[in-house]
């Protein structure tokens, strides 16, 4: 009896040794390929740096809007589509005697939340013509679908170059699945978004803040609002603004072409009339995502801001964001993400520190100085300013998907708040204390807004209609 016992223990210490040999096993094999993986990919980013691009391009204008695919009735639609030279976010690299991967396309869509198909490739058409379907290796809806039946969608499609021909960039991409036959038959192209300059491609980023506002829409009106929003921003450092409008009054379009014309902002027609009930917020998740992707690939800026209209990033201790970013970014953050204290539009104004000869006297961050003391958290209503080559994908209030190596960061409530000026109270019964930090730039605002109304508005000198 003790020899059957004792052969039933001796089985069982070889097989739990036998299972532990397999286990180290497969972690040798698991460590070797990611280390022949690592060494492949730095093997690639090496030589790609050698690799001479030259725009397909050179005269597009980077004027996007929304064109139907296919079938007008299904109202698919493509926007825009960057050239992404970033090969550690492709899951599958080539790098042989054969091919290498050069780097990416990134689409930008309106689809349906639940396509019926299980791929999407890309067409892509060389400046002679010639074009190659790409099978994409991500295709999909992007987040803050919101129940909505369509969705703003992502597609991303490596691009091999051959290394025994010269390299060629495509020059415009169309996207083609089976459930939409014409995609194929009669593919919609748009021109590939590439750098404006591009010894761009492998440079370090401009350290410079760019600001993604998010679409205008229902006839936007408020011109003293927008011209307090861009002046604020400029003063905390911020040198170019993204702005996309669904519909704006005459007085608002004014104004946005003043700042287009001195350099300061681009300005973008976003025709989404037709998703305005069945998409998310006019599509405000694909317009942050070209706006990143925009801010990145073409205008090489190393930070972008993603707000509203009526939201501040308000450091408390330092002189700027610019400052902030300056001082607390030490270079592998994806995004600073500013906790939301709301502002009631309800609220009385407080003027008192408006100079006498201002003509633009009801500045919002002016007069009103009393919040919410409560700080939502992280990811509630937040807002973030983003290191725009870390970011693959962009939400409305927070980064979804980071390249490797890159993390988000919480900014400390005594170090930085989101003011967010709202309209209308959530819980108009919140405990408010007042808060003066956004006078700071009184003086300084309240001469630049009326300097700007005054060039827009020559005959009145004032952006409040009202």
């Amino acid at each position: 009896m003790l020899v059957v016992q004792e052969n039933r223990f001796q089985h069982v210490y070889f097989a739990l040794s036998a299972l532990v040999a397999s286990a180290m096993l497969v972690l040798v094999y698991i460590s070797m390929r990611s280390s022949l993986n690592e060494r492949l990919r730095e093997d690639l980013a090496k030589t790609q740096r050698q690799l001479i691009f030259e725009r397909p391009n050179p005269h597009w204008d980077y004027s996007n809007s929304w064109r139907r695919i296919g079938n007008s009735s299904l109202r698919h639609e493509i926007y825009s589509a960057y050239f992404d030279v970033r090969t550690d976010i492709i899951g599958n690299v080539r790098f042989d005697e054969e091919q290498m991967t050069i780097g990416s396309l990134r689409v930008f869509a309106v689809l349906p939340e639940r396509l019926r198909d299980s791929s999407v490739n890309c067409i892509v058409r060389f400046s002679d013509f010639t074009s190659q379907e790409i099978v994409a290796e991500e295709a999909g809806a992007m987040h803050d679908v919101h129940n909505n039946t369509f969705a703003a969608w992502s597609v991303m499609c490596p691009l091999h170059a051959s290394r025994r021909a010269p390299l060629r960039l495509p020059q415009a991409v169309a996207l083609a699945y089976a459930s939409n036959r014409l995609s194929h038959l009669s593919p919609t192209f748009i021109q590939i978004s590439y750098p404006r300059n591009m010894t761009n491609l492998f440079s370090r980023s401009r350290p410079a803040i760019s600001v993604c506002v998010g679409p205008l829409q229902e006839n936007y009106s408020d011109v003293l609002r927008l011209v307090e929003f861009v002046e604020m921003y400029r003063l905390q450092g911020a040198t170019h603004f993204y702005f996309y409008y669904v519909e704006a009054t005459e007085e608002v379009r004014s104004v946005l072409e003043h700042y287009q014309r001195i350099g300061l902002a681009d300005v973008f027609e976003w025709n989404v009339q037709a998703h305005l009930r069945d998409l998310h917020y006019a599509g405000i998740v694909a317009q942050f995502n070209d706006c990143v992707y925009r801010a990145n690939v073409v205008d090489n800026f190393r930070y972008a801001a993603v707000v509203d209209l009526d939201e501040v990033m308000m450091p408390l201790k330092h002189n700027s964001l610019a400052d902030y970013l300056r001082q607390c970014d030490e270079g592998r953050t994806a995004g600073f993400v500013f906790r939301n204290v709301f502002f009631h539009r309800r609220d009385s104004n407080d003027t008192f520190n408006a100079p006498a000869h201002v003509l633009n006297r009801l500045l919002y961050t002016q007069s009103k100085v009393r919040r919410t003391l409560e700080v939502l958290p992280a990811y509630v209503r937040s807002k973030v300013v983003v290191n725009a080559r870390a970011i693959v994908e962009m939400g409305n209030h927070q980064v979804y998907r980071s390249a490797p190596g890159f993390a988000d960061h919480v900014v400390h409530p005594t170090v930085g708040l989101l003011f967010h000026y709202r309209d209308k109270c959530i819980n108009c019964k919140m405990v408010l204390i007042v808060d003066y930090t956004a006078r700071r730039f009184g003086s300084l605002l309240f001469d630049r807004v009326d300097n700007t109304c005054l060039e827009v508005f020559l005959n009145r000198g004032i952006c409040d209609l009202v």
